[in-house]
This record gives C-alpha cells, sequence and structure tokens, in this order.
C-alpha cells in the first residue's frame, strides 16, 4: 500500500471513528428525549386525573 494510501485510510478511519461516536451520542440524546417525553405525558395525564384545588378567588370576584 502506498503512502498516499495510507494516509487516505487512516483519513477515512478517523472520520469514521468521529461519525461512529456522533451517531451513539444522537442515539443517547434521542434515548433521554423519551424518557423525559414520556415523564412529562405521565404528568399531564396525572394533573388532568386529580380534581383542581378550589381558589377563593374566582372570575375576578373578591371576597369581603
Amino acid at each position: 500500500m502506498s503512502f498516499s494510501q495510507q494516509r487516505l485510510a487512516a483519513a477515512t478511519d478517523t472520520r469514521l471513528a468521529v461519525i461512529i461516536n456522533a451517531a451513539a451520542n444522537l442515539k443517547s440524546q434521542l434515548g433521554e428525549l423519551n424518557e423525559l417525553r414520556e415523564r412529562v405525558s405521565k404528568e399531564l395525564l396525572s394533573a388532568q386525573k386529580s380534581p383542581q384545588p378550589k381558589h377563593p378567588i374566582e372570575h375576578g370576584a373578591v371576597s369581603p
């Protein structure tokens, strides 16, 4: 293998390693995003099911 072929192979290997690392990071971030989305979804469902507290001030009327 000539010197220029070796350099090309080394550069290709380096680029491939960078791409693989970026893909692994993206996969990890996607997993975290999915977990957060699931938690938010569960919280929203929980908030919809629980009774809302009554506020002493309703519709802008102030009680004495």
